[in-house]
């Protein structure tokens, strides 16, 4: 059987959620037989792409994936001419797409694209019995993004208004202006995202999402389930005792929106509120930054680890792994980190949603401010509500989310699209 992958990324050092994912099709994909993989690689890498030992044989390119354009000139004709969602208008995929089309073999016997915008800006292509893999759903990330934001924005714009100046009014007026405008764009790119998901469904074989939640909200009938997982670790690494002083650990890519969000929410509104009752409580980020974030980590107690070459020894030294996200789709990898390793998870309702998870009985949640700096306190304070929670937490890991078990979907689903009923 030979498989061709064509990934968004070059997953290797796997260290979040998507390249745990990635790294999974892949490692299958070389188990069924002869395996071709294509990546797009962000500019912005500065890691060199070394292929694992282990996948020995697979054939393999990558190229770089020019930075996204987004001039006033191009965001006009993409309101007025444009059918595809913002991100992807952005992109220039000539130089990419030509590449592919050299690269790639006329013919195979399945073909796996893990993102819904390499299978558009590569054309399409059909070179064989394809899967799409979704992973999660880009409208619905933006409709819960809109929702999340529209009380912020409520809350901000009231309070300059009630500090009474007529020039703090007028500059009010005009940010509630360019709010308005954002998010009308937003809902515009939603609307796009939503036909697209439908279109790309309607031109493969199967698409794959990470969650039933998600497969139920697509609405679309091609859909299949393939969860994330992680593999279980030998032994975990969460200690059972807290530590002097307590650390918070939110790990992920913070150039992601959502997760640069979770950031800003927990540095800028979480973290006060549990240091004016435990003032020693520290917090560390991990993974790639950006400006924002870099920011943030300058103020006391926070810091900034960047992309890191393993997660073990940041997972080791965490007293809790906290998710305030706030919008987004799918499922967070992260959780499943926490429970494999036994380190107590807080988590916003949304950040654990399509994990089946119970508040109280596998994690604690809190969608406020005051709930969720509440809920890390609580567990700080209280070990035996620790010890509870990761023996019920590690237990629903062992039995639903390890990837031996998912890889077995993967294989199945390999197999079933490509017509095979073994390698």
């Amino acid at each position: 059987m030979r498989t061709l992958v064509v990934a968004q990324d070059f997953p290797w050092p796997v260290t979040i959620g998507s390249h745990l994912r990635l790294a999974q099709v892949i490692e299958v994909a070389r188990e069924l037989g002869e395996t071709d993989l294509f990546c797009w690689v962000p500019a912005r890498r500065h890691e060199p792409c070394v292929l694992p030992e282990a996948l020995a044989g697979v054939r393999w390119e990558t190229v770089v994936r020019p930075p996204p354009r987004l001039s006033a000139a191009r965001r006009l004709r993409w309101l007025t001419h444009g059918g595809l969602p913002l991100e992807l208008a952005a992109e220039d995929a000539t130089g990419p797409r030509r590449a592919f089309d050299r690269w790639s073999a006329d013919a195979y016997d399945l073909v796996w694209f893990s993102k819904a915008a390499s299978f558009e800006l590569l054309g399409r292509p059909r070179l064989g019995p394809t899967v799409v893999d979704l992973d999660d759903l880009e409208d619905e990330k933006i409709r819960s993004r809109l929702a999340a934001t529209a009380v912020d924005d409520d809350e901000m714009a009231g309070a300059r208004l009630r500090r009474g100046a007529t020039d703090r009014a007028r500059r009010t007026l005009g940010r509630t202006l360019g709010r308005t405008l954002g998010r009308t764009q937003a809902r515009i790119n939603g609307a796009r995202w939503w036909r697209l998901q439908r279109t790309v469904a309607g031109a493969c074989d199967r698409v794959a999402l990470c969650s039933g939640l998600d497969a139920g909200r697509s609405g679309l009938a091609n859909v299949v389930v393939v969860p994330n997982g992680y593999d279980a670790p030998h032994p975990p690494v969460g200690r059972r005792e807290v530590a002097d002083p307590p650390r918070l650990l939110l790990a992920g890519n913070f150039l992601y929106p959502p997760n640069a969000d979770a950031a800003r929410f927990l540095v800028t509104e979480i973290l006060p509120r549990i240091r004016a009752v435990r003032g020693e409580v520290t917090v560390r980020l991990v993974g790639e930054t950006g400006e924002a974030v870099d920011r943030l980590a300058r103020a006391q107690g926070v810091s900034a680890a960047g992309r890191v070459p393993a997660m073990e020894p940041e997972l080791g030294r965490a007293d809790l792994i906290v998710v305030p996200v706030r919008y987004g789709s799918g499922t967070r990898v992260k959780i499943l980190e926490g429970a494999a390793h036994r380190i107590p998870v807080v988590s916003t309702t949304l950040g654990a949603e399509g994990l089946g998870l119970e508040d109280g009985r596998h994690l604690l949640l809190g969608d406020t401010a005051d709930d969720f700096a509440a809920a890390c306190l609580r567990l700080l304070g209280h070990s035996e509500l620790r010890r509870r929670l990761v023996d019920e937490a590690e237990t629903v890991f062992l039995e639903r989310f390890q990837w031996s078990s998912v890889r077995e979907g993967i294989r199945s689903l390999a197999l079933e699209v490509a017509g095979k009923q073994g390698p």
